[in-house]
């Protein structure tokens, strides 16, 4: 397949593989037009991710693998979310959380209640419903000096990731 162009209003014009291409069919939370997205990292040590619109270039959401910031993070998925996306098990996905940046990085909130499920196959997404009462829209991305540091995360510990080329930073 011929990689598809990105007219990114962030990073300028960024080809990816088709092939990695997600498809939200509902789209996201109030975007639910928007249904084309990729992964991008501005670099290869980054926990920081974005999840780009692919049909508009303005649309990017900052993202995490909520597990680098919240090693005790437990999701609950219901059956009609992971039957949407086409999966039967917890190892055919995987799971990012949107994170809220302001003008202070240290006031960054993450969305605990409401991730993103991949199927890693066939690349289906959906924002979901975390049916586990204890998680907001809003918690703190950086807890208290006792947690534990966010580590680096390699695009090979999460398919469907592009890293952009050494010129971004």
């Amino acid at each position: 397949m011929p990689p598809v162009t990105i007219e990114s209003t962030r990073f300028g014009t960024v080809e990816i593989e088709d092939d990695i291409v997600l498809t939200l069919e509902q789209g996201m939370i109030g975007f639910p037009d928007q249904r084309r997205y990729a992964i991008l990292k501005q670099r290869e040590d980054s926990v920081f991710m974005w999840l780009h619109g692919v049909d508009d270039g303005s649309l990017a959401f900052p993202i995490v693998l909520p597990w680098v910031f919240y090693w005790d993070y437990e999701v609950d998925l219901a059956d009609a979310d992971m039957a949407a996306i086409g999966v039967e098990r917890a190892d055919q996905i995987s799971i990012y959380c949107v994170v809220n940046v302001g003008a202070d990085v240290r006031n960054a909130t993450i969305n605990l209640f409401s991730p993103i499920v991949v199927n890693n196959g066939d690349r289906r997404a959906r924002q979901v419903i975390n049916t586990i009462d204890a998680y907001t829209t809003r918690d703190q991305l950086f807890r208290d000096t006792d947690s534990p540091t966010p580590v680096a995360m390699h695009e090979s510990d999460a398919p469907n990731v592009t890293v952009l080329s050494p010129g971004f930073q």
